[in-house]
């Protein structure tokens, strides 16, 4: 019996330590998830540059549009004015979450945000838009693209 129990401590010391350790190493910024009613609209990494414990990296992108289309992201279709919630595992640091929408490969327009939520163009037409924010670790973008019909 107190064998099993001194096995299952250093078990459990293991695994937490393990988990501890990827967190450290982890060279990857937290990902958003982006939703429309139930919908889960589909994101695509952009540029970030992320220190772990281990090393660091940066890592510069195509622009948002041809992100899209390298990764053949398909437009998640909304109704006009609908709302887009933008949340992340790991709340960025405060006042660094940003909207971007392309409005071609080079002009961009800021977009404003509520409470972490976007409310879509009232115009049909298909939307590229990227999301940035920053963490104590580092600072990253996501693009993605949406249909309002």
């Amino acid at each position: 019996m107190k064998k099993s129990l001194i096995t299952l401590i250093v078990l459990v010391l293991l695994g937490v330590g393990i988990y501890f350790i990827i967190g450290l190493i982890n060279t990857n910024p937290p990902e958003p998830t982006i939703t429309f009613e139930d919908n889960k609209v589909e994101v695509a990494q952009g540029s970030y540059c992320w220190n772990g414990l281990i090393n660091s990296r940066c890592v510069d992108m195509i622009s948002p549009p041809g992100i899209i289309d390298h990764k053949e992201l398909k437009p998640v279709v909304v109704s006009p004015e609908s709302e887009l919630k933008i949340e992340f595992e790991k709340e960025p640091n405060a006042n660094t979450l940003g909207v971007n929408r392309w409005l071609n490969d080079s002009k961009v327009e800021d977009v404003s945000l509520n409470n972490n939520v976007l409310i879509a163009p009232k115009e049909k037409g298909v939307y590229i838009y990227d999301v940035s924010a920053s963490w104590e670790k580092g600072s990253s973008s996501y693009a993605f693209v949406i249909e309002v019909r």
